[in-house]
């Protein structure tokens, strides 16, 4: 592993219910499939031989359950359970959540921006393209009926909260497993890379390796993206 800053592996958890009928899914707690459990599996394979100093997920089950899967293939003395972290949790979509774009598009209501309404039509990624992943939170956030979505600010602010826990706690040369969610993972790539990767579906069960400097607020470097193949 490289020696340049904190080899940060993040992985996407694996389908759910609510990947497979194409929902918004934020905060809802909704389980793994039978291909969701076997995505988590297939990621431990691959990173059976990755020696993690630390391995967190977000605090939903989904991601959870997921980074069981991969710890319980390590065979490079890992931690053995990960950590919960609020701080990686997905994307609040807040009224939106559970709903297909159909769904947003009709139940937002005549005040809803026409935006709502194209964004649904074109899809989420072609959305991301077009109006950059911040500002596409914004229009969520503003135009949800019970204003509960989080908004790019709110959003950041706790990531990059968790972001730096890593920095702080973990020296050059370590690899640190973080389970997590497609738009957690998607705004990292906007902010770290480009929006035209951030527009990109991840796969369930893909892993995501960064490199961090280790300062708060120090440079990050995406080394390896989307990948579904590699054995580390």
């Amino acid at each position: 592993m490289t020696q340049n800053g904190i080899n940060v592996f993040f992985v996407r958890h694996g389908q759910t219910y609510f990947n497979l009928m194409n929902r918004f899914q934020g905060w809802s707690d909704i389980d793994l499939t039978d291909k969701g459990i076997a995505d988590g599996q297939a990621a431990g394979k691959r990173l059976a031989k990755v020696h993690f100093t630390a391995a967190y997920s977000s605090d939903l089950s989904r991601a959870h359950r997921t980074a069981k899967f991969i710890l319980d293939a390590n065979q490079a003395d890992s931690p053995k359970k990960p950590t919960s972290e609020k701080d990686f949790r997905e994307v609040f979509f807040g009224s939106a959540e559970g709903l297909s774009n159909r769904e947003i598009s009709d139940g937002f209501g005549a005040n809803a921006d026409a935006i709502i309404t194209e964004i649904c039509q074109i899809g989420y990624n072609s959305a991301i393209a077009k109006y950059g992943f911040n500002n596409l939170m914004d229009l969520f956030k503003k135009n949800d009926p019970l204003d509960l979505a989080e908004d790019a600010h709110e959003f950041n602010k706790r990531l990059q909260r968790g972001l730096n826990t890593i920095r702080q706690n973990y020296q050059t040369g370590d690899n640190i497993l973080v389970v997590t969610h497609g738009s957690l993972m998607r705004s990292l790539a906007s902010q770290y890379k480009s929006e035209d990767l951030a527009a990109k579906s991840l796969a369930n069960g893909a892993i995501c390796k960064l490199i961090f400097e280790p300062k708060k607020d120090g440079q990050v470097t995406v080394d390896t993206w989307n990948d579904i193949e590699k054995i580390w």
